[in-house]
């Protein structure tokens, strides 16, 4: 009950899942490194526990009208053509950017990683943000 209750709420937990999952770069990472303490740090039934186990597995994709401009910016108009397949839907997304398999043209199979446009910009944004969740109790 009381204040950890209201701050720890379900609803609460939710909305910091999501918040955390959608900033990307340090906010996204400081999620993620809580969810690898261990439940000395952070007990196992507590919902800060719940929240950063979520935020670990639930980073939002990069949009494809957003990844073909960006690899466009990287790797040229003819991106498509460096590639004999490529997977637009990522294997994997994390607090920085996102990985995508392609194969090369010898038949390699290849892990292309890309970083999400603005994250170094947004990493200040991030930690000024998370200020206002830690904040209260600082």
């Amino acid at each position: 009950g009381g204040v950890k209750g209201m701050v720890l709420s379900e609803r609460n937990s939710d909305r910091l899942t999501t918040a955390l999952c959608r900033m990307r770069g340090a906010a996204l990472k400081f999620g993620q490194l809580l969810s690898i303490q261990d439940e000395h740090v952070i007990p196992k039934d507590s919902p800060l526990r719940q929240v950063i186990d979520r935020v670990r597995e639930e980073a939002e994709q990069m949009p494809v009208e957003q990844l073909r401009p960006t690899l466009i910016a990287a790797l040229g108009r003819d991106w498509r053509s460096k590639f004999a397949e490529f997977d637009e839907e990522p294997m994997a997304a994390a607090s920085i950017g996102q990985v995508h398999r392609a194969l090369a043209h010898d038949g390699m199979e290849l892990a292309v990683k890309i970083q999400y446009p603005g994250v170094a910009d947004s990493i200040d944004s991030d930690i000024a943000t998370l200020g206002t969740f830690v904040g209260p109790f600082a």
